[in-house]
């Protein structure tokens, strides 16, 4: 792992491109501007969470009784926000998925990753209308495919499309907002979706024709990343701070795996609106997610993803993610990890 001092980044006019970049891929995909807060202390930890997932998840756990500081939550509705509230240094801490965490690293956007997480599961599904003429993988050459740019949810299709040798520009991309994605398949305008598990089984239950082409299952990592700014690590007692709050997220996420109702109920029915048949349906297609290590082979699967951007024209050059990945940083929330994982 190279030193902080000896990091790789973009220079300008470059990083003043990406950095355009990195809101262009939000464009149309506002945020939630209403926050919730918790704990008592000095310190303030701003948090950018996404959909109320972090928020609930520890708040349903149990996860901010007791905390030493304050824990102030910020929602966003994709990883590209995110990633603009880093670099307009509105928030310490966020997540997001492993592609928005590679256009982080490519703008030199000031965060480290502090944790990861990984999933098992279907996740996102590449799913072709009824009637498209779309039934594998390949026929997707020359249609129209709807997916969000510098979401986790791009990566998976050019991963996918690498599996039948194709590139995003072998098809007719559309980008719309991350939650727009089901209603723009449901509209007909395109012939296939990168579709979240909610949007996949709204889809399939009203078009019983509907085909299921790849899963992330199969193509995707599954890897989320938790990053805080290099700010908040260099000061000691904000460090101190995340230490713990990591620690509660790890335990918080252990008490989900073992407490599947409790969180259906709390985040599928009661934030997701959805009926809990629907919900247990969603929460068995999203996959079991556990805390990994952040190791060499977690580094190496970012860096093979984002030279399948830069294979796919969505990168200006290539990327050493490494900088994302300083080993004062691993070695420190990688104990916590260790520690409070069951």
């Amino acid at each position: 792992m190279r030193p902080r001092a000896i990091r790789s980044v973009v220079r300008a006019p470059a990083l003043a491109a990406l950095l355009s970049l990195v809101a262009a891929c939000a464009t149309g995909a506002g945020a939630d501007t209403s926050s919730g807060a918790a704990g008592s202390g000095q310190i303030t930890l701003h948090v950018g969470d996404q959909g109320k997932y972090l928020q609930t998840l520890l708040e349903t756990s149990g996860q901010l009784q007791g905390l030493g500081y304050h824990v102030v939550f910020d929602q966003f509705n994709s990883g590209p926000l995110v990633n603009q509230a880093f670099v307009a240094g509105a928030v310490d801490f966020g997540v997001m998925g492993d592609t928005p965490a590679i256009y982080a690293a490519a703008a030199g956007v000031p965060v480290d990753v502090v944790a990861a997480s990984h999933t098992v599961g279907p996740g996102y599904t590449l799913v072709a209308r009824p009637g498209s003429g779309v039934r594998s993988l390949a026929d997707l050459k020359g249609h129209k495919v709807a997916y969000s740019k510098g979401t986790a949810n791009q990566g998976f299709l050019i991963q996918a499309l690498a599996t039948v040798d194709l590139e995003q520009q072998d098809v007719t991309p559309v980008d719309v907002p991350l939650q727009n994605i089901g209603e723009v398949l449901e509209s007909g305008t395109v012939d296939a979706a990168t579709a979240s598990p909610q949007d996949l089984i709204t889809y399939t239950r009203a078009h019983s024709g509907a085909v299921s082409l790849i899963n992330g299952q199969n193509v995707s990592s599954g890897y989320t990343f938790w990053l805080a700014t290099r700010k908040a690590l260099g000061d000691p007692a904000r460090r101190t701070a995340l230490l713990d709050f990591v620690g509660r997220i790890v335990k918080a996420n252990s008490w989900n795996v073992a407490h599947p109702d409790a969180w259906i109920d709390a985040y599928y029915v009661k934030v997701n609106k959805q009926t809990p048949d629907v919900g247990k349906l969603i929460w068995q297609a999203s996959g079991e997610t556990r805390f990994a290590p952040v190791d060499g082979q977690v580094v190496s699967a970012q860096q093979r993803q984002a030279s399948l951007f830069l294979a796919n024209g969505q990168l200006p050059k290539n990327v050493d993610v490494s900088g994302e990945f300083p080993a004062d940083v691993q070695g420190a929330f990688n104990a916590v990890v260790a520690a409070e994982q069951k």
